[in-house]
């Protein structure tokens, strides 16, 4: 299924709009334009869960929280709501009961191949230019990780299924794709 604008007349939606749309099928906000959003595949799915457990074990007891499936609203872009497939947070403040407000510190999106020019372009510039400061675009299908840690380098470092991932925005945490991806099939 591919992410899809809500209405061929392309009608322009604000946040409040987008409050009282249904919960399901799940839309995002770009721009003040809807977008549908597919339902992930199981290697999708499975590739969340095993992140979303790495990031939730390291962080027991520390200030930041990692979730997943919440929306976001950038500060920079008035009408968008995104749903990152996961993100950590590190400034309690930014955390309300219905979003995230303002730039997460990390922001991991799962790619899909019907996502993969939204991810890499429209939520990828609307990421750097809020100021999210690590940015992974995560394949589960090729079991590859693209890491963005703006503040050192404007270039992705590419890992694969056997790496393990340096989380740049803390000090002592690696991620074993192997752990990520070993119980992914390709289905």
């Amino acid at each position: 299924m591919q992410a899809q604008s809500i209405r061929a007349d392309r009608k322009t939606y604000t946040v409040s709009d987008w409050e009282k749309l249904p919960e399901f099928p799940r839309y995002e906000l770009h721009d003040g334009e809807a977008v549908m959003l597919a339902s992930p595949s199981f290697p999708h799915q499975d590739a969340c869960d095993a992140l979303i457990t790495e990031f939730r074990t390291y962080l027991k007891g520390k200030e930041c929280k990692a979730v997943s499936g919440f929306a976001v609203k950038l500060e920079e872009h008035k009408d968008s709501v995104f749903i990152p497939d996961l993100v950590v947070v590190c400034d309690p403040k930014k955390i309300t009961d219905g979003y995230v407000i303002g730039a997460p510190d990390l922001v991991i999106e799962i790619q899909a191949p019907s996502t993969a020019k939204y991810d890499r372009l429209l939520k990828f510039n609307a990421y750097r230019d809020a100021g999210v400061l690590e940015y992974w675009i995560v394949d589960p299908i090729h079991k590859t990780v693209e890491v963005f840690f703006w503040r050192e380098t404007p270039v992705p470092v590419q890992y694969a299924g056997i790496d393990k991932v340096k989380v740049g925005i803390f000090d002592d945490l690696e991620i074993d794709l192997k752990e990520i991806f070993g119980e992914t099939q390709n289905l």
